[in-house]
């Protein structure tokens, strides 16, 4: 009788008492009864209250109003305690240091040597590499040297694909669809010192007439930008124009043996964050008078390099070193605003942000990635040993549910959409703590 007068109760109230409850009686309740599981799965207001105190990945670019909270929480909850189906997808036989972008978790790129692919995804949203969309093969030119003709990076802003690379020269492509292969705008030979030394970094500031791409090298101690008009009907290009060295134009905002190691753009435009080499913390570069918001010499440090960098949000700034800090920089007073050490106190090669909480970033042992929460300083969440063999972890991308890391022979997913009850959890959230004394 009192079981038949729970269930008749209105829904509001079912949700209110519902609310009340812990995770681990909302499990308890969704075995008991399988009207009680559906109520309580399909309700957003119960599980939007589980989650918020705790840490729910995010899609870095896109938003997922359409997933329920219930499956935001179980994800986030796979995510925190290290349970997930790890596989390599991609594997090679020579040593690379791979750069990829998970594209609006729609394409793979994977950048290995002088070659880009572009890989899709299947019904469940993972790559498929066995499938190839479309390759390119970046332009390149004989140095008589010990360098590679390897992609260093390669970024993706608004419709152009910039591919720098370690022989001196970068080459910009037009996007048309994440289908069809880019087709090659120009190619800017020589981009620093007379093409004697490798682009490190790339970007591009895009506005409705104009494209202004910047490059960097980490040993030259200048930015090189090259302008010239654009229209969105007009896509008749000739590589003397970009040439030109009117339209080239330098800035050096920095001294000595300082050079740039990353460049990222935030969303307007409008500003250009620098990480530098022999820097404790990466500067800003005001795009529209073309002047820094700092000066180097407050940052330099000759023990330091900022290794990778990334927008967190429009004033706050993420980014990784050589000697294992993950930092937020205000950008707004120049102050760091958080800061936590890998838990190994390795090297740390890249980051990532889901633009809200979430932070990973790739170490240089172990194939392993690191979570962290940016409202949780001095700690990692949880680790992840994306593969077997020690390598580097180079560069990473990841949506709310998959995590992709690039390690020197091959490319590791890490799928966390699974079910927590048929999977060895693999928690490394307290093993490794760091402790200070």
């Amino acid at each position: 009788m009192n079981e038949k007068f729970f269930l008749e109760l209105p829904i509001d109230i079912l949700v209110n008492i519902f609310s009340i409850l812990c995770t681990h009686d909302l499990r308890n309740l969704m075995l008991t009864c399988k009207s009680l599981k559906n109520l309580i799965i399909n309700n957003n207001h119960i599980w939007r209250k589980v989650g918020h105190n705790r840490l729910i990945i995010r899609n870095p670019l896109n938003s997922y109003e359409n997933q329920s909270w219930y499956k935001r929480c179980l994800i986030s909850h796979n995510w925190n305690k290290g349970i997930y189906k790890n596989q390599i997808v991609f594997h090679h036989d020579t040593l690379y240091m791979p750069w990829l972008k998970f594209h609006n978790s729609e394409i793979l790129l994977l950048a290995l040597g002088s070659d880009l692919f572009c890989f899709p995804t299947d019904r469940r949203g993972l790559p498929n590499c066995r499938k190839t969309l479309w390759t390119l093969d970046v332009p390149t030119i004989k140095r008589y040297d010990v360098r590679t003709n390897d992609i260093s990076r390669f970024v993706i802003n608004d419709s152009l694909l910039l591919c720098a690379n370690r022989d001196g020269c970068v080459s910009v492509f037009q996007l048309s669809g994440t289908k069809n292969r880019p087709s090659l705008l120009c190619y800017i030979e020589d981009c620093h010192k007379y093409g004697e030394v490798e682009v490190t970094a790339v970007e591009a500031i895009k506005s409705k007439t104009n494209i202004c791409v910047v490059t960097g090298s980490q040993k030259c101690p200048e930015l090189c930008m090259w302008s010239w008009n654009f229209m969105e009907n007009n896509d008749e290009f000739t590589y003397s124009e970009i040439q030109n060295m009117n339209c080239k134009k330098k800035v050096k905002p920095l001294s000595g043996d300082v050079g740039v190691r990353c460049l990222a753009t935030n969303q307007s435009n409008d500003k250009l964050a620098i990480g530098l080499t022999g820097n404790n913390k990466p500067v800003v570069l005001n795009c529209e008078i073309y002047e820094l918001q700092e000066p180097v010499d407050l940052t330099k440090s000759g023990k330091f390099a900022v290794r990778d960098i990334q927008w967190h949000n429009h004033n706050t700034l993420a980014y990784v070193s050589h000697s294992g800090y993950l930092r937020l920089l205000d950008i707004r007073t120049n102050n760091v605003v958080y800061e936590s050490m890998d838990p190994f106190q390795s090297s740390l090669y890249c980051v990532k942000s889901d633009g809200h909480h979430a932070l990973v970033v790739g170490a240089s042992e172990y194939s392993r990635c690191v979570l962290f929460d940016a409202r949780r300083p001095a700690r990692h969440v949880q680790m992840y040993f994306t593969q077997k063999k020690s390598s580097p972890i180079y560069s990473l991308d990841f949506s709310s549910s998959k995590l992709i890391a690039a390690a020197d022979r091959s490319i590791a997913l890490v799928d966390f959409d699974v079910n927590p009850a048929a999977i060895k959890k693999r928690d490394y959230s307290q093993v490794f703590e760091l402790v200070k004394r």
